[in-house]
């Protein structure tokens, strides 16, 4: 009989834990699992996704954030004059697909963490073919650049950083390895990366890419404003953005919930459309080490006015007529850039924080330029 009692209280035993495990298990669902955008969700953002927004008064592109609500968590140390502080990291997993023909690296700091609670994962940008000054890789700072005064102007650009990264074990997080060189532990004035917020694709696919051209059409068609995709041209023209391929532009979200039956759902008003990849900015080159190099962006025009009619350099964009709403708007906010730069020089301390001149020429050179491409588009007038 005792025998009996026992087995009986084992099986007992053996179901209440199942059933405990199945219903911890039902609590808990979607809290381990990643949620997906649905194909909905991807056509809604190509109708509504916004290139523009007017920039937030606070921001610094010095520093990389607003001074009124201080960096975004998990973001990397810079000090005063938006200098990266050194960055000692340890290799982190690789996402399951990686973009790009340049080698990259993913890494993780103990203890840094998002708003969420989960581990911050930077990708670094490294000198892939030597340190030595003519071989850096140009787009480490490029991509700085366009980020830091695409935000400054009122468009959407990934967070970037340039500083020194230690990282001993990285070389198992490489995307591709190095030309020229050996993977090296230290890592001078690296790129570092953070996505602006969660890609769109459909199903967990990693495919949030989106063609230029077509994206900028569609929306205008679904309604955007005509004067933000002229002026979001014009500034592609500006910086020389010159891989247009699909991979390098993208439909991301700012703000996007978890829902119970395992999709993501982006909150109204927050997808946006723009540049992931800006590596091939401020004078292009089919060379990575002649990138971002000032002899290469010199000289370039954004807009050509001919008998009152406005039209743009950029390349891939489509319809390359501007209208004078859109120069408008670019002009006025690079009016404001201008204007810093008279009081405060913040266009010259910008090009100091990208560290471009330690391979390349003087900040002070580089903000003549800027400032003659600004007054390209300030002083033109688009009458037809």
């Amino acid at each position: 009989m005792k025998h009996i009692i026992g087995a009986v209280f084992v099986v007992c035993s053996v179901l209440i834990f199942a059933s405990g495990q199945d219903a911890h298990k039902k609590q808990n669902a979607g809290k381990d699992t990643k949620a997906c955008f649905t194909k909905e969700a991807r056509l809604t953002a190509e109708r509504t996704a916004k290139v523009y927004r007017a920039p937030e008064p606070g921001y610094d592109p010095v520093l990389g954030y607003d001074t009124a609500s201080g960096p975004r968590p998990g973001a990397p140390q810079v000090d005063q004059n938006g200098r990266g502080n050194p960055v000692n990291c340890r290799a982190a997993d690789k996402p399951k697909k990686v973009g790009g023909t340049l080698p990259k690296f993913y890494c993780s700091v103990a203890g840094n963490i998002d708003e969420d609670g989960d581990v911050v994962r930077y990708k670094v940008k490294p000198h892939f073919k030597g340190q030595s000054r003519d071989k850096r890789d140009g787009e480490v700072y490029g991509e700085f650049l366009s980020s830091r005064f695409s935000k400054a102007l009122g468009f959407f650009a990934d967070d970037e950083w340039v500083a020194d990264v230690t990282c001993p074990d990285c070389e198992k997080s490489l995307t591709k390895p190095f030309q020229g060189a050996k993977y090296a532990a230290f890592q001078p004035a690296a790129g570092i990366e953070l996505s602006i917020g969660d890609g769109i694709d459909v199903g967990c696919s990693d495919d949030d890419t989106a063609g230029l051209s077509q994206s900028l059409d569609k929306l205008l068609l679904s309604g955007a404003p005509m004067a933000e995709i002229d002026a979001f041209k014009l500034w592609l023209a500006f910086i020389d953005h010159d891989d247009t391929k699909s991979q390098n532009q993208k439909f991301a979200c700012l703000d996007s919930h978890k829902n119970n039956d395992g999709t993501r759902t982006c909150e109204p008003g927050q997808a946006i459309f723009y540049v992931s990849d800006m590596g091939s900015t401020f004078g292009s080159s089919t060379a990575s080490e002649k990138k971002a190099t000032l002899a290469l962006w010199k000289g370039k025009d954004p807009i050509k006015v001919s008998g009152g009619k406005c039209t743009t350099t950029a390349k891939g964009v489509g319809d390359t007529q501007i209208s004078e709403e859109g120069r408008e708007l670019l002009a006025a906010n690079l009016q404001r850039l201008l204007d810093a730069e008279a009081q405060n020089g913040l266009i010259t301390r910008v090009f100091k924080a990208s560290r471009n001149d330690e391979r390349d020429q003087p900040a002070e050179a580089w903000t003549a330029e800027f400032i003659r491409k600004a007054k390209t588009i300030i002083n033109a007038h688009c009458t037809r």
